[in-house]
């Protein structure tokens, strides 16, 4: 079984401030590693559905966050941005089985997060699609079905757990805040 995983920073355990998700920031370490462990949790659990092949996108900033050292051997790390038009999906094709999201967030102009944003929280203040407000959980998931690979999993914050619920209540969600 091969699953696709997206992974940012701002709907990790913990995070609360912009200075906890900036490389800038002496905050930033502390994160970093919970980002890199929530991922290899995700991957573990994967794993022990019977996943043989894990990719994995390193999807905030600059795209290099993740310790690639910690994470499971089948595990492959697309760090950095390529310019592909499915951004934080970038590489998902319809070679994989299931996609799951970790550390995601609230959308843009909704609140329930400090750090809300949609895709740059300094140029974007609401994204709608179809009249939906939308997340980078919605946008992502968007691109899933596109290819046609099912999201199966979400961790993030509460908000955008529960709006990922109202789309589809049988996805498995942990909210961590």
């Amino acid at each position: 079984m091969k699953i696709y995983i997206s992974a940012d920073i701002e709907g990790v355990a913990g995070t609360t401030a912009w200075e906890e998700a900036d490389k800038d920031s002496a905050h930033y370490e502390q994160f970093r590693q919970q980002m890199t462990r929530e991922v290899a949790a995700a991957c573990q659990g994967a794993i022990d559905a019977g996943a043989t092949e894990i990719w994995v996108k390193d999807a905030h900033g600059s795209g290099r966050n993740i310790y690639a050292k910690d994470l499971p051997d089948c595990v492959r790390l697309i760090r950095g941005w390529s310019g592909h038009p499915m951004m934080m999906m970038q590489e998902l094709d319809d070679s994989f089985d299931a996609a799951m999201m970790v550390g995601y967030h609230a959308a843009a102009s909704v609140g329930g997060n400090p750090l809300g944003h949609t895709f740059s929280s300094s140029r974007i203040f609401s994204l709608k699609i179809n009249a939906m407000i939308a997340s980078e959980f919605l946008c992502s998931s968007f691109a899933a079905q596109y290819v046609g690979v099912p999201v199966v999993y979400l961790s993030g914050d509460e908000t955008i757990c529960a709006e990922a619920r109202q789309l589809d209540d049988e996805l498995v969600t942990t909210s961590v805040s």
